[in-house]
């Protein structure tokens, strides 16, 4: 459970749903669930490995019980950053750090979808990152 950068972006370099290989490639912890059970790589294999990342970050361990919960709760309501956040980190003050943290923790959910249809492709997670978090909105919209 030691992601490394070489694991994130490599649908780009194969071909586009292609499934001419025997063994999942990645570090376990950071792959999306359908590519252990189609072994077809997608552009939104990375995405769901970028919101695992992300929600790592955050919280400063391994999200696999809170994506676990995800994947089996019936009502999986909203999760709140105060809920999530390391606990070793301060919290965040003033209301623009809060509201680009709120929007950082949508977009994360937003990756790890269950439905890789429903995953936002990288360049919109990019787009949001660029717009929201700079201007400190606590709302990602797509």
């Amino acid at each position: 459970m030691e992601a490394c950068v070489s694991d994130f972006g490599m649908a780009r370099f194969l071909k586009p749903d292609s499934s001419n290989w025997t063994a999942v490639a990645g570090t376990y912890g950071y792959i999306a669930p359908e590519l252990s059970y189609t072994m077809v790589v997608t552009e939104k294999c990375d995405v769901f490995s970028f919101g695992v990342l992300t929600l790592e970050i955050l919280m400063g361990s391994h999200p696999a019980e809170l994506i676990s919960n995800l994947y089996t709760s019936v009502d999986n309501g909203q999760i709140q950053l105060a809920d999530i956040l390391d606990t070793r980190l301060p919290p965040p003050t003033s209301q623009k750090f809060k509201g680009e943290m709120d929007s950082i923790l949508n977009l994360a959910m937003r990756c790890l979808r269950v439905d890789p249809h429903s995953r936002p492709t990288m360049y919109e997670v990019s787009k949001v990152l660029e717009v929201n978090v700079g201007a400190g909105r606590s709302r990602v919209n797509f």
